[in-house]
Parts: C-alpha cells; sequence; structure tokens
C-alpha cells in the first residue's frame, strides 16, 4: 500500500514498474578511508599490521584503487570482488582474492559474463586457474522472496567445493547464523575466516588472525585448512540495529552516494525536492546523536 509514496519519496514517481535493484549506492568512503579504518580498529587490539582485501559486489574497482594509493603495500592489499552467482535459482556470493595484477580487468569480465550466463562450470574453472582464493561468502542468507526455501549450500559445496577455499564467519548477520555456517564448514571439512561485510560506517567486527607476512602467504595457510576468525565485541550488537543504523545512513545521504540505472541521484534530481530530503535530514541528525553516545555498531 505504500509503493507509490515510496517511490515518489526516492524522486521516482514517474518510473513505471520500477525495479529497485536499479537503485544502488557507491560508498562515500575512499579506499583510502577503509584502510585507515580498519588500521584504527587493529591498532586498539595491539596489531600493528593488517592485510585488508576490498570485495565489493560486481567490482574489482575498489581494490585496484587501494593498490594505485599504496604501491609500497600491495602484497598486503589484493586484488579482489564479491562475486553473485546464481545456483538452482538460489543468490549466493562468493568472496574472491588474489586475482592476478595486470590481468585482472580481463579476468573481472570473463568471471561476470560466466555467472551472468549462469555457467558456473567455467567460472569455478577460472577461479582455480587464476590462483584466486575464493570464499564461500554468507552462505545461509535467507534472501527476501526465499525466506523459508531450504537454501541449497550443501549442494553448491558439494558440486563445487573443490574451487572454495573457506566458508565465511560474517560480522553482519546474526549468531544463529553464523553458528549454522560453523556447522555447515565442519559438515563438509572448510576452514572459517572473518569477513567484516561491514556497508559504512564501521570497521569491520570480525577479522581473521594470521602469521604470514603477506596475502599471498595467508592464501596459502586458508588453502592448506588453517584460520582462525577473530570476533569482535561490535558483532554482538542487535543485528536489527546494525541493519537500521544502515538504511538510515543510506537514507540520510542518497542524494551524495545513490544512483539509478548508472546516473547519479545528485544530477537526476538536482533543483527539485523530494520526500527523502527531509527525512535524510532526520536520519543524519539521528546518526550524529547516536555517535554521540556511541551507539554506531
Amino acid at each position: 500500500p505504500w509503493k507509490n509514496i515510496l517511490q515518489a519519496s526516492f524522486g521516482l514517481a514517474e518510473i513505471e514498474n520500477l525495479n529497485y535493484s536499479d537503485i544502488f549506492y557507491r560508498s562515500p568512503l575512499s579506499a583510502e578511508n577503509v584502510l585507515f579504518t580498519e588500521h584504527e580498529s587493529a591498532r586498539t587490539l595491539g596489531f600493528e599490521r593488517i592485510l585488508v582485501g576490498i570485495t565489493d559486489h560486481d567490482e574489482v574497482s575498489g581494490s585496484q584503487e587501494l593498490q594505485r594509493i599504496r604501491p609500497d603495500e600491495v602484497t598486503l592489499n589484493p586484488l579482489g570482488e564479491e562475486l553473485s552467482v546464481y545456483f538452482d535459482r538460489y543468490l549466493f556470493h562468493l568472496g574472491v582474492l588474489g586475482l592476478p595484477s595486470g590481468n585482472e580487468e580481463q579476468l573481472h569480465l570473463d568471471l561476470q559474463r560466466a555467472a551472468r550466463e549462469k555457467r558456473l562450470d567455467d567460472l569455478f574453472e577460472i577461479l582455480h586457474g587464476c590462483g584466486a582464493l575464493v570464499i564461500f561468502n554468507h552462505p545461509l542468507v535467507p534472501w527476501g522472496e526465499e525466506v523459508g526455501r531450504r537454501i541449497p549450500a550443501p549442494e553448491f559445496l558439494q558440486r563445487y567445493g573443490w574451487a572454495i577455499h573457506a566458508l565465511e564467519y560474517n560480522g553482519m548477520r546474526s549468531r544463529q547464523e553464523n553458528d549454522a555456517v560453523l556447522q555447515l564448514a565442519k559438515l563438509v571439512g572448510k576452514p572459517v575466516i572473518g569477513g567484516g561485510d561491514s556497508h559504512l560506517l564501521m570497521a569491520s567486527s570480525v577479522l581473521s588472525l594470521t602469521h604470514a607476512k603477506d596475502f599471498q602467504e595467508f592464501s596459502a595457510e586458508v588453502k592448506e585448512g588453517r584460520a582462525v576468525p577473530l570476533i569482535l565485541p561490535t558483532f554482538f550488537a542487535p543485528l536489527g540495529w546494525k541493519l537500521f543504523l544502515r538504511v538510515l545512513y543510506f537514507m540520510g545521504h542518497y542524494r551524495r552516494i545513490g544512483h539509478f540505472r548508472g546516473e547519479p541521484v545528485r544530477e537526476m534530481l538536482r533543483g527539485r525536492v523530494v520526500l527523502l530530503d527531509p527525512v535524510g535530514f532526520c536520519s543524519r541528525a539521528f546518526l550524529s546523536a547516536a555517535d554521540m553516545f556511541r551507539l554506531i555498531r
């Protein structure tokens, strides 16, 4: 019943049969901002050196940016992305880290094409051939319309586990779901590594510990079955609260970070006022107050 109001609030009232997947945001944080945030978080725990793998949804550009601005740390910050793939009509995500430098653009295109065309056999052959570290990210997420359906993660692992090296303990999923991931990992004999999935606001709440001096050594450890997730106190904030804050952030910065069909929202709405503008003002005020009282998690 609120569909038309919601659509108008985004400034898209005139669009027929709106597909909300056409609306997306790009992080306002640069790759260097992300690196600084993670470094500061790790430093409070007593760690001076960290490996940072940025895996944007179906994009390799974030990790490329990090390597461009820190050319002296390319061995610590691997090239990677998060691949969206469909198996048995179910959406799964693969964290791919350690794409070989110099050919990453073509590899990215080949992987994306294989994923879109649902040629998963070819996709995993490409991943195996390039030597990347492949992580099955949040394998037990019950997506919207798929809630209640049995998630075919065991079948996915049975078929492609030969090319998947680890499962993810995800910082933005519930403890109950992550516990089920631990059981699944035990069932299939795979290690579990930490993944932040932070989507703005905070540093990762789940990390991975290692003795490796660079990403290549860390990747080798995981492929051998050795991994140690580190769960931080911020993980235990209620999941609903964490998701609520991120939705508020999107609404509060919609004009700056939002895109519709590739066009920046700030350009599309130039000279117009939409319902999301006053809502965004209230969202930013709420986030500022939450930050003041150290409630951002």
